[in-house]
């Protein structure tokens, strides 16, 4: 009987650290459209990650992954791949230059046309600018 209970208490042991693995966060990502929505959630869909849905109208990209198997920086430097700023990370330039015209975030009338205000990072700014100016925006 005593064996008994050991192992349910370490299968609940095991059960219960399987489960801490998955962390589930919001990221800030920048985009404007359906297209930019199914390009940061496909981009996000790396291996490890459970859930990836973006909001077009909260700009929230929610996530659940398994933390033993990817972390929060690959997953953010896929949505950069893809063209795509997340909040105190922009992507490049080269790396914006590939989204198609009518996804322009940056652009400051594509913006306006979605009613957006400021974009998370300036045209051209680099991680290292971003954060010397503090990352403010205005959403």
């Amino acid at each position: 009987m005593k064996s008994f209970f050991l192992s349910i208490a370490l299968c609940s042991a095991f059960a219960l650290g399987a489960q801490n693995k998955f962390k589930e966060i919001s990221i800030e990502v920048d985009g404007l459209c359906g297209m930019c929505e199914e390009r940061i959630e496909n981009a996000a869909y790396i291996q490890g990650v459970k859930k990836a849905d973006w909001s077009q109208e909260t700009h929230l990209l929610e996530l659940i992954y398994n933390s033993s198997k990817v972390d929060e920086a690959a997953i953010i430097s896929a949505i950069n791949e893809v063209g795509h700023d997340v909040k105190n990370h922009p992507a490049t330039d080269e790396q914006y230059a590939n989204i198609h015209g009518c996804c322009r975030f940056r652009d400051p009338d594509q913006r306006a046309k979605h009613g957006l205000g400021d974009p998370l990072c300036k045209p051209g700014e680099t991680h290292e600018e971003h954060h010397a100016h503090g990352g403010k925006h205005d959403h």
